[in-house]
């Protein structure tokens, strides 16, 4: 099932969901459509691309943090594989 998210630049690499999806919905982003690869609830990012172990996560456009583990397009990001810099 279609699901609605929210992109606000450019360079972001998440977006984020603006509903509760399941494991095997999709979001279209730039006309590519992206299978969401787990359960994912509203206000949640989701990879619009393959991360790699440190690399920068884009969400309106600024930097927020840094991914812990792999993730693949379509995965769930939040905090039990992403991480911030701020106020450390």
């Amino acid at each position: 099932m279609l699901r609605r998210c929210l992109i606000i630049d450019p360079k972001d690499n998440v977006a984020v969901l603006l509903e509760k999806a399941d494991t095997g919905d999709y979001i279209e982003v730039n006309g590519q459509s992206i299978t969401l690869l787990e359960e994912i609830e509203f206000g949640h990012k989701a990879a619009l691309c393959d991360l790699d172990v440190n690399d920068n996560v884009y969400k309106y456009g600024e930097e927020i943090g840094y991914m812990q583990s792999k993730i693949l397009k379509g995965g769930w990001i939040h905090s039990h594989n992403m991480d911030c810099r701020r106020g450390k």
